[in-house]
């Protein structure tokens, strides 16, 4: 067996017999790995705070024919207040969600993994969560190859100017319609002149800058409709994790 030492966000456990633990990583330089922690679940085991969820660690492991296996783990940021605060533990439960269902084991793409641990570390911040979900949205859908088209028709590729009210948003088509493409688009969203730039601008922003967007809960409402209808097509079924956010949030 090889060993490797590696940087992961624990992004899904399972418990596996009466000690042990899968857990389901998102590694900075091996992308999804499947690992068992073994005795993890017994008090004061050496594994037992890097197998917690969300937990960051630095980790030594061992690449197994079926599964790999966590040797010794030390943890960078625990982030406990993803899992003391159930509205953060709602949406981080749903950004690790989409992470797992997104990606492939054993492909590296060391930028989502640099981008969810700055986006649970700005998570920290209050009344930031929605806005940070937005952003790790399309920021991952970009990373991953699966960028929404934001700055060209996608039906004729024009260069999206302002348009009023008339764009629309097709999650098939893959991106923003102008208004003479969009006949026969069935499944094509109304898009407001307001969630369009909110769009754009998160697309292109730089994670420091989200404390000065001001997003009136319309269009902020608007913008995860959007994406929620765009990240569902690409999925064979819905996230789990959604059902737990709405009710955490009071909201569908």
């Amino acid at each position: 067996m090889a060993l490797y030492r590696t940087e992961a966000v624990v992004l899904r456990t399972h418990n596996l017999g009466e000690a042990d633990k899968i857990l389901t990583l998102f590694t900075r330089n091996r992308g999804k790995v499947r690992a068992v922690a073994r005795g993890s679940r017994r008090p004061r085991n050496h594994l037992m705070g890097v197998s917690q969820l969300f937990t960051h660690s630095g980790m030594l492991i061992f690449k197994g024919k079926n599964l790999d296996s966590i040797s010794q783990g030390s943890i960078i940021n625990a982030w406990l207040f993803l899992r003391e605060d159930l509205l953060k533990m709602a949406y981080a439960s749903y950004i690790v969600e989409l992470v797992d269902k997104l990606t492939e084991e054993y492909d590296p793409n060391e930028r989502v993994y640099s981008l969810l641990v700055s986006v649970f570390d700005q998570m920290q911040k209050d009344d930031l969560e929605a806005i940070l979900t937005r952003f790790f949205e399309l920021h991952f859908l970009r990373l991953i190859g699966l960028k929404p088209q934001l700055e060209r028709c996608v039906g004729c590729d024009t260069v999206l100017t302002s348009a009023g009210n008339q764009l629309r948003f097709s999650p098939r088509e893959g991106g923003v319609l102008c208004p003479n493409c969009q006949g026969g688009r069935s499944d094509a969203l109304s898009l407001s002149q307001g969630a369009y730039q909110v769009m754009r601008w998160l697309s292109a922003a730089n994670i420091d800058r989200l404390t000065v967007l001001q997003m009136p809960k319309p269009v902020e409402q608007e913008v995860e409709e959007m994406l929620r209808n765009f990240i569902n097509f690409h999925l064979q079924r819905p996230l789990k994790s959604l059902e737990f956010l709405y009710t955490i949030r009071g909201t569908s």
